[in-house]
């Protein structure tokens, strides 16, 4: 598995096992998450070439909202 994202602070925050001042309850489950994958890797992107993927999202954000489950 490849994450790729726009943050900076986010890659080196994750990348670190080590506890620090970023070091946050969302941090420790996505370490958990990740340790149940054999192979994962992650890389900072530029904000610009992240548009098209963060459009994606957004698009399917938006569909989660019209969405009704019974």
């Amino acid at each position: 598995m490849i994450i790729q994202i726009d943050s900076m602070e986010t890659v080196i925050a994750i990348q670190n096992e080590a506890h620090n001042e970023l070091d946050s309850t969302l941090i420790r489950r996505i370490h958990q998450n990740l340790s149940r994958v054999r192979h994962w890797g992650i890389r900072h992107i530029p904000r610009e070439d992240n548009r098209e993927t963060d459009g994606i999202a957004k698009q399917f954000k938006e569909r989660r909202k019209g969405l009704h489950v019974f």
